[in-house]
């Protein structure tokens, strides 16, 4: 089963370590990040490997845009002109490219971007596609993704995905990634590392993508499979770092964090129902479902639970810099505020 979920202003953002098992007595600490003029809400969904971070803020429901954290000053790139009032945030790199995807101005097609400067773009499409999503970005500009075409099969519709890259060496241009990867089902890109490696989601059908099957790791037109977890009956993968892979799994009905180091030994996180992001000392953040799908979002470093946390917090990032961010609110009903934790 599938589940994505989905103070004081600091002025600098010094580089610290990522914290250990030996960490454990440590609290994480929020500082609450600034929003653009006229929002009121916001959350952090990615960082990048030099201290900054991005995600989304709105100020009146009805719109959201791409905000950039750097330095403890927020940048709002807005949404993507000719398209409609939402923006989604995936992934952020170090020179402040911004990359997800929003819907078009009616219906439900949706689009992948890129920002350039400050503004966000829509990314090239192939013909036949009818939606696309951007997932991630490197430092060197590479942005990975999947394009969707709704097909017909058997007199029922279907949206089929296709794992793609738009390769920072060739601006314009949009690479299927079918080189290396089954011929059948479907694929979705879902990270990609500094060197290029690009992580993907096989789906053994094209009538369905709520469950994978295979992780793959994709470079320069070969891939290779990712052992699954004994008895599992799905897998999946959400970001990729220094060669380690965070994600989950499911086996027996039974979803639990799953982690696979660079040389494809499985590591779980005690604990833990999925891990969402990975840093490159391999520092995770996740979540465990409590009653009512309640979420208790944690840190670890391996398998140890990392510091702890009395507040209300999410956590979506975890930071090369040993940060981890998301949202922080003040009272059970008040708003969404971007933050990131320090374990002080």
């Amino acid at each position: 089963m599938r589940f994505r979920y989905p103070v004081t202003i600091a002025l600098v953002l010094a580089a610290i370590s990522s914290p250990t098992a030996s960490a454990a007595t440590c609290t994480w600490t929020p500082t609450i990040l600034p929003l653009p003029a006229g929002m009121t809400t916001g959350t952090v969904y990615a960082a990048d490997s030099g201290g900054g971070y991005a995600g989304v803020a709105s100020g009146d429901g009805a719109t959201s845009h791409a905000v950039r954290w750097s330095g403890g000053t927020a940048t709002d790139y807005g949404t993507v002109p000719g398209y409609g009032p939402y923006v989604s945030v995936k992934g952020v790199n170090r020179n402040g490219v911004v990359v997800g995807s929003t819907s078009a101005a009616t219906g439900n097609r949706q689009r992948a971007f890129r920002s350039v400067g400050t503004a966000l773009q829509a990314l090239p499409e192939p013909a036949g596609a009818n939606h696309s999503w951007a997932t991630a970005v490197n430092d060197n500009g590479d942005v990975v993704g999947n394009i969707g075409a709704d097909v017909t099969i058997g007199g029922s519709s279907y949206l089929v995905n296709t794992a793609v890259l738009w390769p920072a060496n060739a601006p314009g241009t949009v690479v299927e990634l079918t080189a290396g990867l089954p011929t059948t089902g479907q694929t979705i890109a879902r990270g990609v590392d500094q060197d290029g490696t690009v992580l993907v989601e096989h789906f053994p059908t094209t009538t369905s993508f709520l469950d994978a099957d295979v992780l793959h790791l994709w470079r320069a037109g070969s891939a290779r499979a990712l052992p699954a977890p004994s008895g599992a009956s799905s897998v999946a993968g959400n970001a990729i770092s220094n060669g380690r892979v965070a994600g989950g799994s499911t086996v027996l009905g039974d979803l639990s964090a799953t982690v696979w180091e660079p040389n494809g030994t499985i590591v779980k996180p005690a604990a833990a129902d999925y891990t969402t992001s990975v840093n490159r000392t391999g520092q995770t953040v996740g979540w465990k479902a409590g009653p009512s799908l309640n979420m208790t979002y944690s840190v670890w470093q391996g398998t140890t639970k990392v510091g702890t946390y009395s507040g209300r917090w999410g956590l979506t990032a975890s930071a090369d810099n040993g940060t981890v961010a998301g949202w922080n609110r003040t009272a059970a009903n008040s708003p969404n505020q971007p933050a990131y934790y320090r374990c002080l």
